[in-house]
């Protein structure tokens, strides 16, 4: 096996590993908060999509970004697709979407390293 070999691997083990969790109170149903979940790491292809976003000055949109490409279900689907950018810009509270992202994006990228750039 040779080096690119081993790198894919070790990317389709840290891909497909279990599923990581966050719960989100703001979001839940009858005090029972609701669970997002997501997987330990992405790709330089959705990592691209929110980078290029902040570079153009459009953080806000980044961070809804990095929901749209972090936030899965239970059974590891996305909750959010790309229509839904919009609204979530418009009529989501953008302190809990940066918090959730901020959680769930661990030691990969920050809000802070999102605004730096």
């Amino acid at each position: 096996m040779n080096i690119l070999e081993n790198a894919k691997n070790h990317f389709r083990d840290k891909l497909s590993g279990d599923l990581q969790s966050v719960e989100v109170p703001e979001w839940g149903t009858d005090g029972t908060p609701a669970k997002l979940y997501f997987k330990p790491a992405i790709n330089f292809q959705s990592q691209e999509k929110i980078i290029k976003l902040s570079e153009e000055g459009k953080k806000a949109e980044a961070v809804v970004q990095a929901l749209i490409e972090r936030a899965l279900n239970d059974d590891g689907q996305r909750i959010f697709r790309q229509v839904n950018r919009l609204e979530l810009m418009k009529s989501v509270d953008p302190e809990v979407v940066a918090r959730v992202v901020s959680e769930m994006s661990g030691d990969e990228y920050s809000i802070d390293d999102i605004e730096k750039n």
